[in-house]
């Protein structure tokens, strides 16, 4: 596997867009692949081989800036250690360059599909949930081989031919050890809407940050989202607004599932990617896939959500007790009966 070449020129704009046939190393440009992220770090290619054309590859051109030089540092100081983490469904750079016109590259070979964000609007709610079910599958994993994703951005996430969903695994971080943290930094350029409230402030990425993350994105895929000065961001709506033909269980099922990942303080959020996969689960009529801990308190696992539900229901009833205190009742007079408007 080659080192990424980090002598790059001074800062610049954006990449211009690169014609199909562009060669960067051994691998030749086919056509540039609309990701749906206004706020991304670089341009997403499909390409192949040279010699052997029925070899596929994505390719990630960076813009020439600080968040394109930290992926590139961040995969150099990574190579070796990404190489062996094994998922069908985990994509990880295995080679890089730097283009003619001094922008760096990674490239990701494999028939990955293309990214997920401009084809949601196509996909039911079973569906998405299907897909992020799959994800956090995939991050439990990657929790097994000692990797977390530290930075979540929708432009990684990708749709293979077969409807699979795939991460590109740029946001990959060793799980850090408490004693000597590290990667306290951020370069993806992922909307700030992704990033947990620790990690805004300095904390390492940990399984609670992750999840955070996997909340928002959730969001995403089932309340919708806006672009912002700041990139792209979740709705704050409920299910029922984007899905109204949502049973009202379901709904509150929902709801509760992205209230517990997307917590602002990480104690009251889920406990990682492993109990939201269970959780959706659940809200799509299956049994939960539990690890051997997960075994050992099924009744904690699968009533976690109603916990939330009697949550919400409490602070409605507390809404409406302080609203009746307000008001205060009067004698009815003449005046005071209601009268049709004319």
């Amino acid at each position: 596997m080659r080192m990424p070449n980090l002598s790059l020129p001074p800062p610049a704009a954006a990449a211009a867009a690169l014609e199909p046939g562009q060669a960067l190393g051994v691998w030749r440009l086919i056509r540039p692949l609309p990701d749906g992220e206004q706020a991304h770090a670089g341009q997403w290619y499909s390409a192949h081989h040279a010699l052997a054309t029925e070899q596929q590859a994505a390719v990630l051109v960076l813009d020439r800036s600080d968040q394109g030089a930290g992926i590139m540092l961040r995969y150099a100081d990574q190579a070796g250690d990404l190489a062996r983490l094994l998922h069908p469904h985990i994509a990880v750079p295995s080679d890089s360059g730097v283009t003619p016109d001094g922008h760096p590259y990674l490239i990701l070979e494999g028939l990955h599909g293309e990214p997920l964000l401009p084809r949601l609007p196509q996909l039911g709610l079973r569906e998405r949930v299907e897909l992020l079910v799959q994800l956090c599958e995939a991050l439990r994993s990657a929790h097994q081989q000692g990797w977390l994703l530290a930075e979540i951005d929708p432009a990684m996430i990708w749709l293979d031919p077969a409807g699979k969903v795939h991460l590109m695994g740029l946001g990959l971080t060793r799980i850090p050890d408490p004693a000597d943290p590290f990667d306290r930094g951020l370069s993806l350029g992922a909307s700030p809407a992704f990033i947990a409230p620790e990690r805004r402030s300095g904390e390492p990425p940990s399984l609670a940050s992750e999840v955070y993350g996997l909340g928002a994105l959730s969001r995403v895929f089932i309340c919708g989202w806006e672009d912002t000065p700041k990139g792209l961001a979740p709705l704050r709506s409920g299910a029922g607004q984007q899905w109204p033909g949502l049973k009202p269980a379901q709904q509150a099922q929902l709801d509760a599932l992205l209230l517990a990942a997307m917590a602002e303080s990480p104690e009251l959020r889920m406990r990682g990617a492993e109990s939201l996969a269970d959780g959706l689960r659940e809200w799509l009529g299956q049994g939960p896939q539990r690890s051997a801990t997960a075994a050992a308190e099924p009744a904690k696992r699968s009533a976690w959500w109603r916990r939330w539900l009697w949550l919400g229901a409490a602070a409605g009833l507390g809404l409406l007790a302080m609203a009746a205190r307000v008001v205060e009742p009067t004698a009815p007079t003449a005046a005071s009966h209601s009268q049709p408007r004319g």
